[in-house]
């Protein structure tokens, strides 16, 4: 995905107080704290009355449905707090999003100091809405600021900057997958180090996934966590033209792989279960992104049993690897009956953009 946010650093000078501050004893910098969060959560900053006012296009925003899915999840769960509420855990969080409404903007001074409202008064002035400040309060973080002259303006400005807003959530997560996600130390990573060394190409694996999968060309692993099962796997084929990057080509690909590879219970009858593609009740999607460097089509949309009563979302990539001359597949699926998924199949997303290809 294109950067279609321009990161603007504010040095210690300019915002002396707010984050970083000089001993009275020692010549050195206090340091920042470590910014903190979870999974498919942003939490906000917001005036109480502002919150009520724009509370719809927040939604349309942040809380825009994840596609290919059965029925309505969003991408981001919103946390918001007032002034009085802003504690450390809002502070600190590396998905932060402050809400700027310059007729209440005394309340937000008496937190981040005039310097900073003063700059964003300046950047209203200058016609400008939508603003990020790297590692204000901690670090790694990028803080989203949405500037209006008033709760009209800021509903307007909102939905004016969606994409770039909702990108910048979405970045922000992604930088902090190592530790949302991904828990072993890379030398540990058993299952990354195999795919490298016999394939040439991996994925990092998430926490408590365990090789599932093992064979000549479809590998895996998954994790069982009571009734939610989550898989992710590896399969390839030589490069041979553009059409691999179609939708139909994805699917039908898809289909045979994991109708040979992914079964389910036996049945008494022998008739055979199997995963495949639900292509009638659940929109297939497709697009083309980059994944760590890496030309990909991202496809989403539903899987299910064949012939028994299985199915769940899943999410592809499949990969350009120009230089060992393949096309791989990353396929993640998951299975959580009658429970939010949007964490599962988040999980899957992130740890699918550490795919690297040995050098």
């Amino acid at each position: 995905m294109k950067n279609k946010v321009a990161l603007i650093a504010i040095s210690f000078t300019l915002l002396t107080g707010l984050s970083c501050k000089k001993s009275s004893q020692s010549s050195s910098l206090v340091a920042k704290p470590h910014a903190k969060g979870e999974i498919g959560k942003v939490v906000m900053l917001i005036n109480d009355e502002t919150y009520v006012h724009c509370k719809d296009a927040i939604k349309e925003v942040y809380q825009k449905p994840i596609e290919g899915m059965a029925a309505y999840e969003p991408y981001f769960r919103i946390n918001h707090c007032n002034e009085g509420g802003f504690t450390n855990y809002f502070k600190y969080n590396y998905n932060l999003c402050i809400v700027y409404d310059q007729e209440k903007s005394n309340k937000l001074t008496s937190l981040v100091g005039s310097k900073l409202t003063d700059l964003l008064d300046e950047k209203l002035t200058n016609g400008q809405s939508f603003f990020v400040v790297k590692d204000l309060f901690a670090t790694p973080q990028e803080v989203a600021f949405i500037m209006g002259q008033n709760k009209d303006s800021l509903v307007v400005n909102m939905l004016k900057n969606k994409d770039k807003i909702l990108d910048l959530a979405l970045q922000t997560e992604r930088k902090t997958t190592v530790e949302l996600v991904l828990r072993d130390k890379v030398e540990d990573d058993a299952f990354y180090n195999q795919m490298l060394k016999n394939y040439g190409y991996a994925f990092r694996t998430p926490g408590n996934f365990k090789r599932s999968v093992k064979s000549a060309d479809f590998n895996g692993v998954n994790r069982i966590i009571g009734e939610k099962r989550s898989g992710l796997y590896l399969y390839e084929e030589p490069y041979t033209g553009e059409e691999q990057f179609t939708k139909d080509y994805i699917i039908t690909k898809r289909n045979n792989m994991l109708r040979n590879h992914l079964h389910g219970p036996d049945r008494k009858d022998s008739i055979p279960t199997y995963v495949t593609t639900d292509t009638v009740n659940v929109e297939i999607y497709s697009k083309e992104i980059t994944l760590n460097g890496f030309r990909a089509i991202e496809t989403r949309g539903w899987w299910e049993m064949a012939n028994e009563f299985f199915a769940g979302p899943f999410v592809s990539y499949t990969i350009y690897c120009p230089t060992i001359n393949k096309v791989v597949t990353i396929e993640g699926n998951v299975f959580a009956p009658s429970k939010k998924k949007q964490d599962l199949i988040r999980t899957l997303e992130l740890a699918s953009t550490s795919f690297t290809v040995k050098q």
